[in-house]
């Protein structure tokens, strides 16, 4: 069954590669009609699954949870660390360590956009993930998701399917008393720019009237690449952005890179640097940003092992969690580092004229990342997604070593 799904998931991210451009902007424009990011992908790998349990998906995906231990500490007040739940990865929350979260954003309310009901919530209303990040002072949104430039054209150009929507939203986060909502439309059409700012203007009204209390959020490209965000007019509504800081190079690379370079290079083009500097520029408060950064990597087979040579084939998207057991513990493959992008990556030959090519985020990595975001008094850290380093202590202690009260207050006390 976990070789199946790797296949499904493998020839999904394959038939979803397309060129770069030609200046190695950190995405090719959805509007080519040929991007698509790890989340648009995820959910056409896994979105027509049925399963009413967490147990049927921890089956799919072959999860013991074995569980982990992780260092104490609780997230200081000034830093915002968020993460993405993905309803796929089960009951994976039970190895997460719910005290260094500030927020959790259960993944997903996919939209259908004729109706502006959903397709599916999968177990948003009984999952146990809710109740256990409550109970340790973890904040609750409710991602809602539409992907694709067609169906958001459909459904921003559709007033009764947006009343739907929102009061469907209504409806399901007073059920679990959520504290709000974290918008992810992925591929609007420029000509839908005005419909999607009324739409974000709508919805922040319509629910804060329903509970002052609801935090509206919005995910922005690594780069808005057609001037989709109308920062000025939606800023007064939005609690806070949470930045898709990632699918810099990917399934649809023509040479490899990093998922996230750091600082723009001329090897890998723009990175994280200059897409944060993109939003500063157009009005987005630092503050109010949440630097979303990956645990999961992406591997090419190329015919030379010199990174950013031209890809023969895109292989898959791994998870933090695959990339150790299969290459580093297991093969003890070792790390290598790249120092402009801050980028780890592991190079494998399988035979004389052929190598591949993994990148990804580890302690190294996120460590010069986390820093950044601090030293520049950025709101937060993102994870997507929570899960992909199940089994593994690493990442979560990290995140202590980075945020909790006591390191910090350590900190500032040596100074």
């Amino acid at each position: 069954m976990k070789i199946f799904l790797i296949t499904i998931v493998s020839l999904l991210l394959f038939i979803a590669c397309h060129k770069d451009t030609k200046d190695k902007s950190p995405i090719t424009s959805p509007d080519s009609g040929e991007f698509m990011s790890q989340r648009h992908l995820h959910e056409k790998a896994f979105g027509d699954f049925n399963f009413t349990t967490e147990q049927q998906w921890d089956s799919l995906n072959n999860s013991s949870h074995k569980q982990i231990r992780h260092k104490k500490g609780k997230v200081h007040p000034d830093h915002r660390t968020f993460g993405w739940h993905l309803y796929s990865n089960g009951s994976s929350y039970k190895n997460y360590n719910f005290s260094m979260l500030w927020g959790l954003s259960y993944f997903s309310y996919a939209v259908q956009p004729e109706t502006g009901s959903y397709k599916s919530i999968h177990q948003w209303k009984t999952t146990a993930l809710i109740d256990s990040a409550k109970a340790k002072g973890c904040r609750i949104f409710f991602s809602v998701s539409n992907f694709g430039r067609k169906n958001n054209a459909v459904f921003l150009e559709n007033p009764k399917a947006q009343k739907t929507l929102i009061d469907s939203l209504s409806s399901l986060l007073a059920l679990r008393s959520a504290d709000g909502v974290n918008i992810d439309f992925e591929g609007v059409s420029k000509k839908n720019k005005g419909s999607f700012t009324k739409f974000i203007l709508q919805i922040s009204k319509s629910l804060k009237q329903e509970n002052p209390n609801y935090m509206i959020s919005l995910c922005l490209y690594a780069t808005d690449w057609n001037d989709i965000f109308d920062i000025d007019a939606i800023n007064p509504y939005i609690d806070f952005y949470t930045l898709m800081g990632y699918d810099y190079y990917g399934s649809f690379s023509k040479t490899t890179g990093p998922v996230t370079p750091f600082k723009t290079s001329k090897k890998f083009g723009n990175g994280l640097e200059a897409s944060v500097n993109y939003y500063k520029n157009k009005g987005v408060d630092l503050s109010k940003l949440i630097i979303g950064l990956p645990y999961y990597g992406a591997e090419w087979y190329t015919k030379n092992a010199e990174i950013g040579t031209e890809v023969t084939k895109f292989k898959s998207h791994l998870p933090y969690k695959s990339i150790r057991e299969s290459y580093i513990d297991s093969l003890h493959i070792p790390i290598q580092f790249d120092p402009k992008s801050a980028s780890s990556y592991i190079v494998i030959k399988d035979s004389k004229d052929e190598y591949r090519q993994l990148f990804f985020e580890d302690v190294k990595s996120l460590s010069i990342k986390y820093d950044w975001i601090k030293n520049n008094a950025i709101g937060g850290v993102g994870i997507w997604a929570l899960g992909y380093d199940d089994g593994y202590a690493d990442l979560w202690n990290l995140l202590t070593e980075k945020f909790s009260e006591d390191q910090l207050r350590t900190v500032h006390n040596n100074k």
